[in-house]
């Protein structure tokens, strides 16, 4: 009987929905950059089945904008721009619509793609992130590099009908 029931666990694993949910990570700046480009920021993440989170959306806490995060990778790969002794791995491309475009200028100006390099995105962790740009020819660039003090998490606020996550908090 025992037997039966571990080869029955994988199938019920894969008939169960994954179960994603949205958190919200927030930080204060750590360093001049940080300050000076962005003050503070609210990261909206997905927590997969896992525990994998994938950043989806760069918030300003002090201001009304954000800009979207795309899972992306750098041509020529992280380690050929960012400084030695950086372990961040996870690449993000800002999307260009809604304030993005504005916070990509700002981060690296003259750059026509910007990604933002973090590392995992874990409660209780500071993060760096660092801004990497380029132009419509030339090489991939370290524009800045933002450190943050890790501040708070929390859950996205659900519909009570329907379970489903609302929309973000307001910021």
């Amino acid at each position: 009987m025992r037997y039966l029931l571990l080869a029955a666990l994988p199938l019920t694993l894969l008939a169960s929905p994954a179960q994603a949910e949205d958190r919200f990570f927030a930080y204060d700046p750590a360093n001049v950059a940080a300050r000076l480009m962005t003050r503070g920021i609210t990261l909206q993440a997905e927590r997969g089945l896992f525990g994998a989170v994938r950043a989806e959306r760069l918030f300003s806490t002090v201001g009304a904008g954000s800009a979207g995060l795309d899972r992306d990778s750098l041509p020529g790969g992280v380690e050929a721009v960012l400084p030695d002794g950086a372990n961040e791995t996870n690449v993000y491309r800002i999307e260009a619509e809604g304030n993005g475009a504005a916070l990509a200028r700002v981060l690296c100006p003259g750059a026509s793609t910007v990604w933002l390099v973090m590392g995992r995105i874990r409660p209780v962790r500071d993060l760096t992130i660092h801004a990497v740009g380029q132009g419509a020819t030339g090489p991939v660039l370290l524009c800045r590099t933002l450190e943050y003090r890790y501040r708070g998490e929390w859950a996205a606020p659900t519909d009570q009908a329907t379970g489903l996550p609302s929309s973000p908090p307001s910021l």
